[in-house]
């Protein structure tokens, strides 16, 4: 088991965990470039170099192995602390966002109830799935796909879908699996986030398939068909299901409003006159 350290506890339990595994080139510090946050940030280092990042952490570890099946492993020694959060994310470590674009991710999904999410790409962001750059229209749209890019899910939700990250070593299968293990558990509300969007920084790939030998498709097949599903690309592409936008008054509604604020204000200045106003 791999050494963990946790730093100083906060003043207050924090309801969001992002773990990252994270390389020697991860832009993580972007993410906790500011003096709060709402989220802790568990570092598994897949690097060569004792301590890296461990300055950065609330709880670290260093750990070997591609993405998804270190994480299976960690989740399962760690599966107390992990437990103590409402929601964890599962961003790659070439994403590029500011703390409070997260802290507004973390919000806008608790504000909306939902099981599975992940932030929309910025429309410059290296991608797979042009469904998942940001719509600018819309604050979120409900969804029944999310990428392995950056999940984040609820506590529910990831109970029902942990057991699947060991069964792909390059990811390749599982996003596609996660929604209708959601949907078995009676799970609703998927979403991308588009009022919160992260930028992709680099191709696809990547050091994961420059450090160990994988075979994306293989793990892709054997996945699906361990759980019966079929048809998966398109149902990917084109699971749009609803979206949550701003909706601008019409020029009616905003005259009204502009009158009872006037009108407000009258009130409060006399009011305060009357309060001026020597009394008998």
């Amino acid at each position: 088991m791999p050494a963990m350290t946790r730093a100083e506890p906060r003043a207050r339990p924090c309801r969001n965990l992002v773990v990252l595994r994270a390389g020697d080139g991860s832009l993580h510090r972007e993410w906790i470039a500011a003096p709060r946050r709402d989220f802790d940030l568990f570092i598994s280092y897949y690097g060569r170099t004792p301590g890296r990042w461990q300055e950065d952490a609330d709880h670290y570890e260093m750990r070997a192995g591609p993405k998804w099946p270190a994480l299976a492993e960690l989740l399962d020694e760690q599966a107390e602390l992990i437990a103590a959060y409402d929601c964890v994310w599962f961003p790659d470590d070439d994403l590029s966002v500011q703390p409070h674009t997260l802290d507004r991710m973390f919000a806008f999904f608790h504000a909306h109830q939902l099981q599975l999410a992940q932030p929309a790409l910025t429309r410059n962001s290296f991608h797979t799935w042009n469904t998942l750059l940001q719509d600018p229209h819309s604050q979120l749209r409900y969804t029944r796909f999310v990428e392995v890019m950056a999940p984040l899910f609820s506590r529910a939700a990831l109970g029902a879908c942990q057991d699947t990250f060991a069964q792909s070593h390059s990811g390749w299968g599982l996003d596609w699996t996660w929604p209708v293990l959601c949907e078995r558990a009676g799970l609703s509300g998927i979403a991308v986030i588009d009022a919160t969007p992260v930028w992709h920084t680099r191709p696809l790939g990547g050091e994961l398939y420059r450090n160990h030998a994988l075979d994306p498709r293989a793990d892709a097949a054997r996945v699906l068909s361990r759980y019966g599903l079929q048809e998966v690309r398109a149902v990917a592409k084109y699971s749009v299901l609803a979206r949550v936008q701003a909706v601008p008054l019409s020029l009616r509604e905003r005259l009204v409003f502009w009158l009872k604020r006037l009108n407000g204000r009258r009130k409060l200045r006399r009011d305060q006159r009357r309060k001026l106003t020597p009394q008998p």
